[in-house]
């Protein structure tokens, strides 16, 4: 099964890493190919992600309030301007 690139910056990327890595063509796509699918399955799942971010939420929310002004009651006086 053959493969025809269109796209000229791929190609050049595709030539440039099989002649640093001493790669035929179909090799260097391949590798590039196996690397990616490899970052992808290292990637944490949608719901890890989710998991870790309500854990971060959590640990935010606990912490003490130092001061219950709002952010326009700590910047502006009474006049709208700024302290």
């Amino acid at each position: 099964m053959g493969i025809s690139i269109k796209h000229e910056a791929y190609e050049r990327a595709i030539r440039e890493l099989a002649t640093a890595r001493g790669l035929s063509l179909t090799d260097a796509i391949g590798l590039a190919v196996q690397n990616e699918l490899a970052r992808q399955a290292d990637k944490p799942s949608k719901e890890e992600w989710l998991r870790r971010i309500r854990a971060m939420q959590a640990r935010v929310a606990s912490y003490p309030v130092l001061d219950d002004r709002t952010p326009d009651e700590m910047l502006y006086d009474e006049h709208g301007l700024p302290k």
